[in-house]
C-alpha cells in the first residue's frame, strides 16, 4: 500500500515538473517574441527619425537660402526637385518651391496676431475683421487680374508684397507684371522698390492705377502701400494678365521629404507668405 502511495507521488511530481518546464519554455518563448519586437519597433523609430530629420534639414537649408541670399532658384521645382543625402547615404532628401496662388482671408490686428476667417463679409464684421487690417480676395480661387488680391489698411498701417526672392528655373512663378490700384483720394504713398532705383507716388490727388512693367524670374521688387489717411483704405494687387505667367502668388511652399533607404517616407511642409502688414 505504501509503495502505490509512493508511486502515486513521484508520478504527480514528474507531471508537475513537465508542467513547469512547460510553462517556462513558453515564458522564454513570448520574452524572446517581446524582445524581437521591441528591436524591431526601435529600429523602425530610428528609421522614421532618420527620415524625418532628412526632411526638416532639406527644409532648413531651403530657409536659409531664401533669407540669407533670396535665391530660390536652385531650390527644385515639384517636377525636378532638388535631391540630396546627409552623412549616411541610406539617408536621402528631396525637396521643392510651389506657388501658392490663393490666400484665405487673413486679418491682423494691433497686437500682430494673425486671424484666419472663413468669408468676405467677416472682413468688416465687428468683432472680427472690422477693427483689423486683412488680405483676401472677393472669390475663394487664385490671384488673377479679375480677381486681385484685396488689402484693407486701417490707419497708419501699410501693407508690402516682397517680390525679391528668385524663383526655380523653368518654373512660371512671378506675373509678368502687376497692376497696384487704389479706388479713392487716400492719403499715404506708394513705395516701389527695383534694380532700378526707389519710386514714391502720392496717393492722395486721385484714384489710380500703377503698373510695374515687365517682370523676370527674379523680379527683385518691392511694393508698399502706406495709409496716412484716418480711416480704412482698400487696395488691389493683381496681375496684368498678359502670358504665360496671369496668376499672382501670395505664398511659398517649401516641401521637403526624407527617405530613409528609399522608405519610410517623412514630408514637411512650410509656408512663408510673401507679404506683410506693419
Amino acid at each position: 500500500m505504501s509503495y502505490r502511495i509512493f508511486s502515486q507521488s513521484k508520478g504527480i511530481a514528474l507531471v508537475l515538473s513537465v508542467l513547469i518546464l512547460a510553462n517556462l519554455m513558453m515564458i522564454t518563448l513570448i520574452v524572446a517574441d517581446v524582445i524581437l519586437r521591441i528591436g524591431k519597433t526601435s529600429r523602425a523609430i530610428g528609421e522614421s527619425e532618420s527620415a524625418y530629420y532628412a526632411a526638416e534639414s532639406s527644409v532648413e537649408r531651403a530657409v536659409y537660402a531664401l533669407e540669407k541670399d533670396h535665391d530660390g532658384s536652385e531650390l527644385g521645382t515639384e517636377v525636378y526637385p532638388a535631391m540630396g543625402a546627409l552623412s549616411n547615404p541610406k539617408i536621402t532628401w528631396r525637396r521643392y518651391l510651389k506657388p501658392i496662388f490663393t490666400t484665405p482671408v487673413v486679418c491682423i490686428g494691433n497686437d500682430n496676431i494673425y486671424h484666419i476667417y472663413t468669408s468676405v463679409s467677416d472682413v468688416t464684421a465687428t468683432g472680427k475683421g472690422a477693427e483689423k487690417s486683412c488680405v483676401y480676395t472677393n472669390d475663394p480661387g487664385i490671384i488673377t487680374k479679375s480677381n486681385p488680391l484685396r488689402i484693407k489698411l486701417r490707419p497708419n498701417k501699410s501693407f508690402e508684397l516682397n517680390f525679391s526672392i528668385a524663383a526655380p528655373i523653368g518654373l512660371d512663378f512671378y506675373p509678368s507684371s502687376i497692376d497696384l490700384n487704389w479706388d479713392k483720394s487716400t492719403p499715404g504713398k506708394l513705395v516701389i522698390l527695383d534694380s532700378s532705383g526707389q519710386t514714391v507716388i502720392d496717393t492722395s490727388p486721385s484714384p489710380s492705377q500703377y503698373n510695374t512693367g515687365t517682370l523676370t524670374n527674379s523680379p527683385n521688387l518691392r511694393t508698399r502701400f502706406i495709409n496716412s489717411g484716418s480711416t480704412d483704405a482698400t487696395y488691389t494687387v493683381g496681375p496684368h494678365d498678359n502670358p504665360p505667367a496671369t496668376s499672382l502668388p501670395s505664398t511659398i511652399e517649401i516641401v521637403g521629404k526624407g527617405y530613409y533607404n528609399g522608405q519610410k517616407e517623412r514630408i514637411i511642409i512650410l509656408d512663408k507668405r510673401l507679404w506683410k502688414i506693419y
